[in-house]
């Protein structure tokens, strides 16, 4: 019988986690650690009932997306952010421009659908790193 005909509610099923969710709350987690963690400091502050396998896989990705680094070839390995959420989009971003064959196209197309205030903020910040300044955005230290 349905729970509902019997006067209860019906449970939701679990909610998915969006593309990058986790990646994010990852990140905030390695954010908020002192010094290089491992995965097990990982899953406890997480608190989600991941497992210690997907942590593992998020933490490996997140690694392969150069948003984190890993010391120790042996036990334990030791995690550290390299990027917060906002670096680790513009990571996102990056590569998706790169896969692009027309950027500036691309580029053309997302200035055009910007706010007046995000096109103020990225003529700032476009202003800031100078006409001389040939770093790529990843050499660039993160804001």
């Amino acid at each position: 019988m349905d729970t509902e005909e019997a006067g209860g509610e019906r449970e939701s099923p679990a909610r998915r986690r969006g593309q990058g969710e986790l990646e994010a709350q990852v990140l905030s987690v390695l954010g908020g650690a002192s010094e290089p963690v491992t995965a097990a400091w990982v899953q406890e502050r997480l608190g989600a009932g991941l497992s210690y396998s997907t942590v593992i896989t998020i933490l490996t990705r997140l690694h392969a997306k150069q948003a984190v680094t890993r010391t120790g070839r042996g036990r334990p390995v030791l995690w550290e952010p390299v990027a917060n959420e906002a670096g680790l989009a513009a990571l996102r971003m990056r590569r998706l421009l790169d896969k692009q064959s027309d950027r500036d196209a691309v580029l053309s197309s997302f200035v055009s659908v910007l706010s007046s205030h995000d096109e103020d903020l990225l003529r700032a910040l476009l202003a800031e790193s100078g006409p001389d300044d040939t770093a790529t955005p990843s050499d660039r230290p993160e804001r």
